[in-house]
């Protein structure tokens, strides 16, 4: 499929190329992000409306949140699909993690599912802010992560810790 879409790209003219992303723009909501947030010069405005997702599954403004790690999980994998900075996608996945922390201090203990999925964003936001050398910005929320899993079961504080000092921690001290 990507050799026909190559062959009908170069088959077109600069005009058609434009009138064809304007399409895609008009037509697809996370093309029209994507291009927000590469042509922006801000992309708290779109990362902010993610973040409020994400707090809407653990904390809505009306009754109890659900707490679905698919739910979640999904609002970090289609802003991934639309973001330009990797800092940006760092930002969604530490405040999944810290989402998930507040909904256990404020309603008891989940299933062990529950905090493999918190584990593993923050697993996964560790090795990015060590891949792209964000630890000066990002340490100290990272540490009040670890600190606030410090009375939680199945591991977690031990694991996030681990990851905390393998990929932060170790090389800005």
């Amino acid at each position: 499929m990507k050799k026909e879409l190559n062959k009908y790209l170069n088959s077109l003219s600069e005009k058609e190329l434009i009138k064809e992303v304007k399409k895609l723009y008009g037509k697809f909501p996370d093309v029209k992000k994507y291009y927000e947030m590469e042509l922006g010069d801000n992309s708290e405005k779109i990362l902010a409306e993610y973040k409020k997702k994400i707090e809407k599954e653990y904390f809505p403004t009306r009754g109890f949140g659900r707490a679905r790690n698919s739910v979640s999980r999904k609002v970090v994998l289609d802003f991934k699909k639309i973001a330009i900075h990797q800092k940006d996608v760092v930002e969604l996945l530490l405040y999944r993690v810290e989402m998930m922390l507040k909904f256990t201090n404020s309603y008891g203990d989940i299933d062990e599912s529950f905090y493999n999925s918190l584990e593993s964003s923050f697993h996964e936001a560790c090795k990015i802010i060590a891949t792209e050398c964000l630890a000066p910005y990002y340490k100290e929320y990272c540490e009040e992560l670890v600190q606030n899993s410090s009375n939680f079961g199945w591991s977690t504080h031990e694991s996030m810790s681990d990851d905390y000092h393998e990929y932060i921690s170790d090389d800005y001290e």
